[in-house]
């Protein structure tokens, strides 16, 4: 399965009402599956990714489990490698307590050698950051505790 089909899927998935889907074709095998929670979804948001011709789907804004009860999760939309910083040596796009403009990078996800940068889609304050850095993520693992700002 090529990577933009399987990012097609995936929002498919994602605007549907299933809860779980498995996907059978010439010997791909792919399982997805979510969550529904009795309480309301907030809006997704959309980050795009700034490199190469590839579209992936932003992380989403989850009411899930917030540690204050005005906060929301952003979790991943992909599994990958998470990067709180372009390089190394770079300093990390967010802190905790920083305000964040619409449109500032979050973090990086890499996922099969492409680096996918997201960007917030409305303002925001940084409460926490819920991932160590260079750590595998999965589909839907929080990375962020924020508040809409």
């Amino acid at each position: 399965m090529e990577l933009n089909e399987l990012y097609a899927l995936m929002e498919k998935f994602e605007k549907s009402g299933l809860s779980e889907l498995v996907y059978k074709r010439n010997g791909d095998e792919i399982c997805l599956k979510k969550v529904i929670a009795a309480a309301p979804v907030a809006p997704a948001v959309h980050i795009p990714a700034s490199y190469p011709p590839h579209e992936v789907r932003a992380p989403t804004v989850e009411p899930t489990a917030p540690k204050a009860a005005d906060t929301e999760l952003i979790t991943a939309p992909l599994v990958g490698t998470f990067y709180r910083a372009a390089a190394p040596d770079a300093p990390p796009f967010v802190e905790v307590g920083e305000k964040v403009k619409k449109g500032k990078t979050l973090c990086i996800l890499e996922a099969m050698k492409l680096m996918n940068e997201f960007q917030a889609e409305f303002d925001l304050e940084i409460v926490n950051i819920l991932v160590e850095n260079g750590r595998m993520v999965e589909y839907g693992t929080p990375l962020f505790e924020v508040r809409r700002a």
